[in-house]
């Protein structure tokens, strides 16, 4: 307690209350940051040095992406493909539905964290990245876990609705202008009543600049989420931001 009162106080003198004693209200638009990354140079860099290290399966994806010369910041990369096997992992999933397949990473990293039953099924709009993720699967240990459909989302979503599949988890990491939709169709049958869905990219509503549309629909997304009454979630300080959702039970 003296260390604290001697060199916490003056430090901690201009803290904010850190827990919420009521709901936000909505706003037209999100904040605006004068840069386009969430946290301090090295963080980052810092926190996939205490990570494991990304699997075989995982380094080779990465080398792909290079080699064919795709846009690798797309990739999730080592600290959320360790957040999604882990997490799949620890719910137990053996169904998990990935929007927004780029070159595989994430759908490699939920068949990693699922029994040999487990399935993936990942939802691809574009043809050439498709070839690159499918190449990126028949070099895994995982390919017979992993579905890739090559279409736009919300028709395959509305497909699976009709083949009645339900999913344990739901990563939804396409193009932001949909997320609204994305989302709808999820609740709407395709997640498991104990189910999660997993959100990426949620916090770039502060990073985008201003002028890009996909700031405002994130912002849109984010107030969907926190305004229905059907679900309970988290937002996560993790890469670009991780929300968290499930359904109130």
């Amino acid at each position: 307690m003296q260390w604290i009162e001697k060199m916490q106080t003056d430090r901690n003198k201009d803290w904010e209350m850190n827990v919420t004693f009521e709901g936000a209200p909505d706003t037209a638009k999100p904040p605006t940051f004068d840069k386009f990354t969430l946290f301090n140079d090295g963080v980052e860099k810092y926190a996939m040095e205490q990570t494991s290290v990304a699997s075989s399966n995982l380094q080779n994806v990465a080398k792909l992406t290079v080699e064919k010369k795709m846009f690798a910041p797309c990739m999730v990369g080592s600290l959320e493909s360790q957040f999604l096997k882990m997490q799949t992992q620890i719910k137990g999933a053996k169904r998990c539905l990935d929007i927004g397949t780029f070159t595989g990473m994430s759908a490699i990293a939920m068949a990693e964290g699922m029994p040999a039953d487990g399935k993936v099924v990942t939802l691809e709009f574009y043809d050439d990245i498709a070839k690159a993720a499918q190449e990126a699967f028949d070099q895994s240990d995982v390919a017979k876990k992993i579905e890739l459909r090559v279409a736009p989302a919300t028709e395959e979503m509305k497909k699976l609705q009709q083949e009645g599949q339900k999913f344990d988890i739901i990563f939804i990491d396409a193009d932001k202008e949909n997320y609204v939709e994305y989302y709808n169709l999820a609740m709407d049958g395709l997640l498991a009543d104990d189910g999660i869905i997993l959100a990426d990219n949620s916090m770039c509503a502060l990073v985008y600049d201003s002028a890009d549309m996909r700031s405002q629909k994130l912002h849109e997304f984010n107030q969907l989420v926190k305004n229905d009454k059907r679900v309970e979630q988290v937002m996560l300080t993790v890469r670009e931001g991780i929300t968290m959702i499930r359904k109130v039970l």
